[in-house]
């Protein structure tokens, strides 16, 4: 099981390093592309998409979601962002009802 990562130029060049197969997008098309790409690819198992190309095509990621949920889709944050996001930790606790 592989990574694949759809990036906004800014934030791509540290998973390329890494190794990670990543898609640079900068437009709505290139980000679809990406995602087509990401799950015809037999051995993805994690899409990993930064918050900016995910704001290109939030309704696909949210019907890939509810369609099929393998490969997992999950946004992280993009380069330089300062956005206060909720840890991984916390999520589980919201889904499970623990804490609320």
């Amino acid at each position: 099981m592989n990574f694949f990562c759809i990036a906004d130029k800014a934030s791509s060049l540290g998973f390329k390093l890494a190794g990670v197969e990543t898609r640079e997008v900068g437009t709505r098309q290139e980000a679809m592309e990406a995602l087509q790409v990401a799950r015809a690819t037999k051995d993805t198992g994690i899409i990993l998409i930064t918050e900016k190309a995910a704001a290109l095509i939030k309704a696909e990621i949210a019907d890939h979601i509810v369609e099929d949920p393998i490969p997992l889709i999950i946004e992280i944050p993009s380069s330089g962002s300062l956005q206060k996001r909720t840890s991984a930790g916390e999520l589980l606790k919201q889904l499970v009802g623990i804490g609320m």
